[in-house]
């Protein structure tokens, strides 16, 4: 007998999958934005939701680092400051904070259809003195080291409690309450002991209440800093997120997942301050990477799958009209092993892409097809023999993502020049 060839590695293949865009132009005015980002007159700002392969920050974190190194480094963007799931994380920040935050999100058993989630579709609230959290830049990543200034995005309420936050040393007292005026802020300086940076370095304080949310804003010195905060324990304070970017040209990648999530999750977002939040952020890309999960989902007529995202497209087309839009489609996902250990394809894979990649067109968004730059058929099984993905023949490794966000940077810039 000739013995079989050994499957080939994943590594070596040579695979370019570019995204789909029969109009032509549904990248446009985020190559234009990377163009003004490269020529140092502006930047270039990805809005990118998704599930698990989101989350991690694996796959976006190492895009993020790879646009910024070559476009440059305008920081790193909005985050939840905390891991509310073990699959939540981010890259090229440092983080610390307590247990004992409320989680607020969409679930399957959740009695609300739909919840003031926010930008990220996750929120924290806590009204307890003990609880607390830190953000801070990188000290030994080359990304993540600088910050010019930062961003809290709290709930207002009638009855709202203050969070107190410190900011190198000063500390500030926010108010979630909606008739507080910037003017009436209480701020105070915390004694620090000789040789620690002085408390100086904290800078402007802003405040803007619009659409339901309250922004503050601390204007910093370009440099390394820290932000900690705490409940002052005098009503309840609800936080939507928090930003650290820079005033500069450069790449801006803000990473928005919830692993197990389906597109349809976005539908059990209040809209009314999802919008406001987005359209602060202002994004000339938004990624919407959805689809592995939905594999899953046997017996789900594709019709609903179909009628599900025209209605998350068509209330992003209407908060960021002037947006690009990308759809990002699922990995491959084999079925679980048989009686005898085989593992074989879903055949719905090829039904999510096919109606992703239809849906994209109507809505003049671009497609990238997550399964064939994989390999196609039978891809996953050769991933997690080359050890790019994991047992689970669901996520990828390090070094899966890695390889992952090699082939999607290539795709994002095959139309620039």
């Amino acid at each position: 007998e000739i013995p079989a060839a050994p499957p080939l590695d994943p590594r070596t293949e040579d695979i370019q999958v570019d995204v789909d865009d029969p109009a032509g132009d549904a990248m446009t005015p985020f190559l234009k934005a990377l163009h003004n980002a490269e020529a140092g007159t502006g930047q270039a700002r990805i809005a990118w939701w998704g599930a698990s392969h989101t989350a991690a920050d694996l796959w976006s974190g190492h895009v993020r680092r790879a646009l910024q190194k070559r476009f440059g480094d305008a920081g790193h963007g909005y985050l939840l400051p905390f891991r509310w799931h073990g699959g939540y994380r981010h890259q090229d920040v440092n983080l610390k904070y307590s247990r004992g935050w409320r989680t607020h999100r969409h679930k399957l058993l959740n009695p609300v259809p739909v919840g003031d989630y926010g930008y990220g579709g996750v929120a924290v609230s806590s009204d307890d003195p003990k609880q607390w959290f830190e953000v801070a830049t990188t000290v030994e990543n080359e990304h993540g080291r600088r910050a010019s200034y930062f961003e809290v995005w709290l709930r207002p309420a009638r009855h709202g409690g203050t969070l107190v936050v410190t900011v190198d040393g000063r500390t500030y007292e926010l108010s979630s309450r909606p008739s507080t005026s910037a003017k009436s802020l209480r701020v105070r300086r915390k004694r620090r002991s000789r040789g620690k940076r002085p408390a100086s370095s904290a800078g402007k304080l802003s405040r803007e209440l619009s659409a339901g949310v309250v922004f503050y804003r601390f204007a910093l010195a370009d440099g390394a800093h820290t932000v900690r905060a705490r409940p002052k324990g005098d009503g309840p304070v609800h936080v939507y997120g928090v930003v650290m970017q820079r005033d500069r040209s450069g790449v801006v990648v803000d990473q928005m997942g919830i692993p197990g999530a389906r597109g349809k999750i976005q539908l059990h977002w209040q809209e009314s301050t999802w919008r406001a939040q987005l359209r602060r952020r202002d994004p000339h890309l938004v990624i919407l990477a959805y689809g592995t999960n939905a594999v899953g989902d046997k017996g789900a007529p594709i019709s609903r799958f179909v009628d599900k995202w025209r209605r998350v497209l068509e209330r992003v087309r209407a908060a960021v009209p002037r947006s690009a839009c990308l759809l990002v489609g699922t990995t491959d996902r084999p079925t679980r092993p048989d009686e005898f250990g085989q593992r074989i394809h879903r055949p719905r894979i090829d039904l999510i892409v096919a109606a992703q990649k239809r849906v994209a067109a109507e809505y003049g968004c671009g497609f990238w097809d997550a399964f064939a730059a994989m390999g196609g058929r039978g891809s996953m099984l050769r991933w997690v023999q080359a050890g790019l993905a994991r047992p689970d023949h669901v996520h990828l490794s390090r070094e899966g993502y890695e390889l992952k966000s090699e082939r999607f940077v290539r795709a994002l810039l095959t139309g620039y020049k």
